[in-house]
């Protein structure tokens, strides 16, 4: 049996209740309900946050750092070409599970005054970073914002729609949605 820590870092307890967001939806971001969840104290949940409105605000700045600023920062210091990204992205996407929240922080921001400007600052990064690679692999006009587009809103909610894959099916179906995105 695994024991719970008795203390979570500011960042371990932001990822921990992203996870309870998405399994067990936002209702159980209450703090007596989280802290219960996360086995630890009231005293340690202020000790990272001076209120609930701050956990909210961290919360959502911490999904927006770790599933998009820190991806887009990654595979834009890559060298290659626009392609080799665009598939490193896919890769980075679904092996780190990156768009798991992704369904949950939109609910949440449709209802949560303080979600929402981070889920359409997040939009808009994706938007920006995925539109330039196809606007270096030569698309342009309306086609460069439909794939724009697709493949953002595909990439953000194909695990929330979509029936688990087996891991080889995985990478298969990636050189497959890669092979469709860049084709011209």
């Amino acid at each position: 049996m695994t024991s719970k820590p008795s203390r979570y870092s500011r960042d371990e307890f932001l990822a921990r209740s992203l996870d309870v967001l998405s399994e067990e939806g936002e209702a159980k971001l209450r703090i007596d309900r989280l802290v219960g969840q996360l086995g630890v104290t009231k005293g340690s949940f202020y000790w990272h946050f001076e209120n609930r409105a701050e956990f909210v605000r961290s919360l959502a700045d911490y999904w927006a750092r770790s599933s998009t600023k820190a991806v887009i920062d990654d595979i834009g210091a890559k060298a290659g070409s626009p392609e080799d990204r665009l598939f490193c992205l896919m890769k980075m996407i679904s092996r780190q599970d990156l768009a798991g929240h992704d369904l949950a922080m939109r609910t949440w921001a449709s209802h949560e005054p303080e979600v929402a400007p981070v889920v359409r600052k997040v939009d808009r990064m994706r938007l920006t970073f995925v539109r330039g690679l196809f606007k270096e692999m030569g698309f342009e006009g309306d086609e460069l914002e439909a794939r724009t587009r697709i493949f953002v809103t595909a990439n953000s909610l194909k695990r929330g729609i979509l029936v688990r894959e087996p891991r080889t099916q995985r990478r298969d179906s990636l050189r497959q949605w890669h092979a469709f995105f860049v084709r011209p």
